[in-house]
């Protein structure tokens, strides 16, 4: 089974991280991580990569946005479940994303897209099911919860965040996915998509790329994680509003009544 993480960026002038895991039951490996820019290069990617084979793709994009202003449901519940863990979501609506893509969504351009491929636009995975779906992820919240967070981990680069205490939140991130080859399912990512020390000298043009296919990474095991343990996650929203896939605490189960 494969397992595509998309860290979609909001206007095709912007690199969009994807990687792919190929895994079983109880281990997989990271065959490919890269960066792509136009959708045409996204299902290029995913067909010459995927082809006809089973697969779920994972996307950290707004998929569905029914709203002109203000915010989806999804992210009120993101907001209720985890902003003391500093993990709550931007506000998505279709004035704000559709000022970086022309009008359009690009996240639902996509899904028009990879259904042409034969994906389907479906969050409901079983457990270890073989299938070819495809559906919207958010990492803050998953990190959060796979790695026993307290709070996120700000690698990203934001007004007044110091530079070295972001490589080094960066080199916390890439420890904890490295730390993955003992999770349950596993995950094996070799050497040299790990860059640590090197960050230190790396232009920020350079540290954004490998943030998109770090987090395309992540993407992608939040997938393989769902497919594995579709119980120890959550759909928040719904298909109608939007909505979002993540791990959830246990604590968290049946406290939302806005649950898929």
């Amino acid at each position: 089974m494969l397992f595509v993480g998309i860290d979609l960026a909001w206007s095709e002038k912007n690199n969009t991280g994807i990687a792919i895991i190929e895994g079983d039951e109880k281990r997989g490996r990271l065959l490919n991580a890269d960066i792509v820019v136009s959708d045409s290069e996204i299902t290029d990617y995913v067909s010459g990569k995927v082809g006809k084979k089973d697969a779920l793709i994972a996307i950290d994009a707004p998929l569905v946005v029914p709203n002109v202003e203000g915010r989806r449901i999804a992210e009120k519940i993101v907001g209720d479940l985890f902003r003391k863990y500093d993990a709550g979501a931007h506000p998505a609506n279709r004035t704000r994303l559709g000022a970086w893509s022309n009008g359009k969504i690009r996240g639902e351009e996509l899904v028009k897209a990879l259904q042409e491929l034969g994906f389907k636009h479906n969050p409901n995975v079983k457990g270890m099911e073989r299938t070819r779906k495809l559906f919207e992820v958010y990492p803050h919240p998953s990190t959060v919860v796979l790695f026993g967070l307290n709070s996120i981990i700000k690698y990203k680069a934001k007004p007044n965040r110091e530079e070295a205490f972001r490589i080094s939140e960066f080199k916390r991130y890439e420890r904890l996915i490295k730390g993955l080859s003992s999770a349950n399912p596993s995950l094996k990512i070799g050497s040299n998509v790990m860059l640590g020390d090197k960050m230190n000298a790396m232009r920020q043009s350079e540290l954004k790329k490998h943030e998109d296919m770090l987090d395309a990474v992540f993407c992608a095991y939040i997938a393989y994680y769902y497919w594995k343990h579709p119980d120890k996650c959550a759909i928040l929203g719904s298909m109608k509003e939007g909505y979002i896939v993540t791990p959830i605490f246990d604590h968290m189960k049946g406290t939302q009544k806005n649950l898929f």
